[in-house]
This record gives C-alpha cells, structure tokens and sequence, in this order.
C-alpha cells in the first residue's frame, strides 16, 4: 500500500469534519463567521487524526495481508516445469502438432 491512502483518509476525515461544523453552525443559527471559522478550525484539527488513523489502517491491513500469504503460500510455479520431469501426455500432443 501507498502512503497515498492515509492521506485521502486524512482528507476525508478533514472534509467531514468541514461539512458537519457548517451544518452544526447553520442549525444552530451563528453567523457565517463563526460558522466559517469554526469549520476550518475543526477541518485542520482533524486532518492529523485522520492521517493518524489512516496509518494504523495501513498497517493492520499490511499486517493481514501479510498473515493471509503465509497462511497460504501459492505453489511453486517453477517446479512444473523442472528440468528432468517427463512431460505429460498432453504436453506431447501440444508439442507434436
């Protein structure tokens, strides 16, 4: 994974955070500008919680994809085809045509 995902979580949980303080404001009536900043200031506090929880996101899913591979190894594609195996019967009738 990239460090490009916790950023866009970073992002979203910023925008969210944005969108919820202006309709928060505008519930409750202030003006635009304590609702404006109010907003900002809640989009640049949680812009690290999200880039924070971004990462360990990251992680834990590194981690299990880590996990699920050893847990399940894929076979060895090369063995197949190691020198001195004889060739099946369908192989030889590729071979022949």
């Amino acid at each position: 994974m990239s460090a490009m995902t916790a950023k866009v979580i970073a992002g979203c949980f910023a925008l969210s955070a944005f969108a919820v303080s202006i309709l928060a404001g505008l519930a409750s009536e202030n003006t635009t500008a304590q609702i404006l900043q109010r907003a900002v200031i809640s989009m640049i506090v949680c812009y690290p919680v999200g880039l924070i929880v971004g990462i360990i996101c990251e992680r834990v899913i590194a981690s299990h994809i880590k996990e699920h591979v050893l847990a399940n190894p894929t076979p060895d594609q090369g063995a197949e085809a190691a020198p001195g195996a004889s060739a099946s019967a369908s192989d030889e009738e590729a071979i022949a045509v």
